[in-house]
């Protein structure tokens, strides 16, 4: 009754706490995906937004009665987990592992460097293109991919005498030659395994924090339990004000005196 009067009597506080509730989504559904390992990318995300909102809750209603400092006492900042979700996931992380971005840029630097492969190819072969180019006198060369052949550059029969000895022959045409180099044979191999490392780094650091997570699954289901006992209180404040309800005077007498009663269920 005191938190309830609390609230009644600080109804922008009320407000921005059930608003601040309303963005913590389902805990506890969470945390069960999250013991059997099943819990997605972006659920852990929303777990984590849900533990940051926590801190402001409690540090909103310092200035309640005893009983919600009692209540909000318990409620435990989870920072260094909270720290470890932010730091390890993207900020807008894929469905699932393997279907997009799931870990942020600066985790694993292996990671970044694949990443950095995949999206920045184009430029790498342009490079590439631009400096062989360059070093043979061949202006008009090529570099290109088929699904057949993979990668290579393309010299026309007019400009064969040019082509450098360590350049292998790969693919004849009525009017050019197809070559291999080492270096594009290495560029090649790195592209194709590339998302396949990229999804085995991604499974293993995601798994990782998983892991840490659930070792904090009793800590956070503390906090939940805690968030549903202010949210529902919370709610009775809101019907309160809402269908003017007033606080009743408790006593140690056996008397129950109701006047002008209206039944709330009826209602």
């Amino acid at each position: 009754y005191d938190i309830v009067q609390y609230f009644t009597e600080n109804q922008e506080v009320l407000q921005q706490t059930q608003m601040d509730l309303g963005k913590m989504g389902d805990i506890e559904r969470i945390l069960g995906r999250v013991a059997n390992g099943k819990a997605l990318p972006r659920e852990v995300m929303q777990l984590g937004r849900a533990l940051a909102l926590a801190p402001p809750v409690k540090e909103r209603c310092a200035g309640g009665p005893e009983a919600l400092g009692k209540l909000l006492g318990k409620l435990s900042a989870c920072g260094k987990l909270l720290t470890e979700i932010r730091t390890t996931l993207d900020p807008d992380p894929a469905a699932q592992v393997g279907k997009g971005p799931v870990i942020g840029t600066g985790v694993d630097r292996e990671l970044d460097d694949l990443r950095a492969l995949s999206s920045g190819g184009k430029d790498y072969l342009l490079q590439m293109q631009q400096r062989e180019a360059e070093r043979t006198g061949i202006a008009s060369l090529k570099i290109a991919y088929n699904n057949v052949f993979g990668y290579y550059i393309e010299v026309r029969n007019t400009f064969k005498d040019k082509v450098p000895p360590e350049w292998i022959r790969k693919q004849t045409l009525v009017n050019a030659e197809r070559y291999i180099t080492e270096e594009l044979k290495e560029y090649e191999e790195k592209i194709l395994t590339a998302e396949e490392r990229l999804y085995a780094i991604e499974t293993r650091l995601y798994g990782a924090l998983i892991a840490h997570i659930q070792e904090h699954i009793p800590e956070i289901q503390r906090n939940s339990r805690i968030l549903a006992k202010l949210d529902v209180l919370a709610g009775f404040a809101e019907q309160a004000l809402e269908r003017h309800y007033c606080r009743p005077q408790m006593d140690d007498t056996l008397s129950l005196d109701i006047r002008q009663g209206r039944h709330p269920v009826i209602e």
